[in-house]
């Protein structure tokens, strides 16, 4: 009897140690990780209720104690950066519970957004040149798979791990996060390590929290829909889904193979007409509100980081969706700034490229200049002068990564030398048939390159061809062709603008489009 009793103390003692378990850490606590430099460095995971828990990192120490629940944190003092890789060791009861090897003090910043953030630096333009340079054991990437979760989950999916920019790794590197890193290694002669939160086609709503939604209309009505088509989401009605898409898929493949054997091209399907539907939501991953959120950026919230890279846009530039773009971007930016623990992180975002025809392209990049306006210590990078008429991901991410290094090192490490914001639109001036526009060209001035182009004048209701000049004091002078009496005036206000670009600073950057119209008395 007594070893019934026994025996079944013990079991109970092992069934509660093991809701805990031993010591552990989410996987962005493992090897070849980067600390943010000169800030302090918050460190969690779980452990036994009420267990003693110690880290030691070379000469900095630090402690806590596990809550009932097991959970633990505990917070590194500033540190000076750190090429030399050490060893984080972390500690339960005294006796070692984890071993972190290969680590560097830095800069640390995040790579959020969708497919233009994802795309990869092994499809990028100089990629083979970059990689076969990219010997760079000092900067380091957290990639994590692109995943939806229900819930906010504790740790990043299965598969992330940290990876060194070393040749043929690189690869699969953001490649704008590679460019930027690059020019960061340069500039400031630190670690650089990157954590990556990006998934092609997304809309912001997919990265921002659920609680945040009803911060905005537009977002509660997205949430709304989202949980009333969920409720009829049954297990049942996602078997049948995929058994349709399955043969939808088959009979496909079986068109295409018919017509290759015909010598014929398959036909063109959108690309996310071979997506499997998802068991947790009714919706595309690409568009299901806050669930990336919950799987890559929940479980690495509170990791120390100087800031945010976004680049994103694409996504949100029609219907409702653009209308509401500045405010959508202000609630995510201030869920990431509460998430990652710091209320005036740097967030540097990428107005849309040129594109083709599409209509509301040009209202979306005036809404991300304007959500700009509206966020504190946030900067945008102009690429108007960059991207492919028929080809949404344009393979330059050089420009993109080395423009928002110069926001970085202008905005966050105060290198004065350095002039990243692109001129902008100041004010204009109506005088009969002509427009006298004004820019603030934080730089040395504007330049022209080639014949005057891009701008447009309103005259009687009717937006036709200006005749631009370009003025001293940092001024374009564009008059009506036909002498009729100008009432507004614009600027690359059109999606294809690449070959109007006209207009830069001496610092090599392109001017924001605008459109303004008169005041009517």
């Amino acid at each position: 009897m007594k070893r019934a009793v026994l025996t079944c103390f013990l079991l109970a003692v092992a069934l509660a140690s093991s809701l805990y378990g031993a010591l552990c850490m989410p996987k962005i606590f493992s090897d070849g990780m980067v600390l943010q430099r000169d800030m302090p460095v918050k460190i969690w995971g779980t452990a036994d209720a009420g267990a003693e828990i110690k880290a030691e990192f070379g000469d900095v120490k630090a402690s806590a104690r596990a809550g009932a629940d097991g959970k633990w944190s505990l917070t590194l003092p500033k540190m000076k950066a750190d090429k030399n890789p050490r060893e984080l060791a972390v500690f339960e009861n005294g006796k070692e519970g984890k071993r972190i090897r290969d680590v560097l003090v830095g800069e640390v910043w995040v790579l959020g957004g969708q497919s233009n953030m994802e795309w990869r630096l092994r499809d990028s333009s100089g990629a083979a040149e970059a990689m076969a340079r990219a010997h760079y054991p000092q900067m380091r990437y957290f990639l994590q798979p692109s995943i939806v979760a229900e819930y906010p989950q504790n740790d990043s999916p299965e598969g992330s791990r940290w990876i060194v920019a070393d040749g043929e790794n690189t690869g699969a590197f953001s490649g704008v996060g590679f460019f930027f890193g690059e020019r960061l290694l340069k500039e400031l002669d630190v670690p650089v390590g990157f954590v990556y939160a990006s998934r092609g086609a997304t809309k912001m709503s997919c990265w921002i929290p659920e609680e945040d939604h009803g911060k905005l209309p537009y977002l509660a009505d997205v949430l709304a829909k989202f949980k009333a088509d969920k409720e009829k989401h049954t297990t049942e009605v996602y078997k049948q889904k995929l058994a349709e898409h399955k043969e939808k898929v088959a009979k496909a493949r079986a068109e295409d193979a018919e017509k290759k054997k015909q010598g014929l091209a398959p036909e063109k399907r959108p690309w996310f007409f071979w997506r499997p539907p998802l068991p947790s939501t009714p919706w595309h991953d690409f568009s299901t509100p806050y669930q990336f959120y919950n799987s890559m950026v929940a479980p690495v919230g509170g990791y120390g980081v100087r800031g945010v890279l976004w680049y994103q846009g694409e996504g949100d530039a029609y219907g409702r969706s653009v209308l509401n773009f500045a405010g959508q971007f202000k609630v995510l930016v201030n869920a990431w700034r509460r998430v990652f623990e710091n209320k005036n992180m740097p967030f540097f975002w990428v107005q849309l490229a040129s594109y083709r025809p599409r209509s509301q392209w040009a209202l979306a990049r005036f809404n991300q200049l304007k959500a700009r306006d509206a966020i504190e210590n946030s900067g945008l990078v102009n690429i108007i002068d960059c991207g492919e008429e028929n080809d949404v991901h344009p393979k330059d991410k050089e420009t993109v990564g080395v423009r928002l290094a110069m926001l970085a090192m202008s905005q966050v490490y105060g290198m004065k030398n350095v002039h990243a914001r692109a001129p902008e639109m100041k004010s204009v001036k109506y005088v009969g048939n002509s427009a006298e526009v004004s820019f603030a060209d934080f730089g040395r001035g504007l330049v022209e390159k080639g014949e005057p182009r891009g701008f447009e004048v309103l005259c009687g209701e009717k937006w036709q061809k200006g005749e631009a000049s370009l003025k001293p004091g940092a001024r374009v002078s564009v008059k009506s062709p036909d002498g009729s009496k100008v009432e507004g005036v614009r600027y690359l206000w059109k999606s294809w603008a690449l070959p109007d670009v006209w207009l830069f600073n001496k610092d090599g950057l392109p001017a924001f489009s605008f459109t303004d119209e008169k005041a009517k008395n």
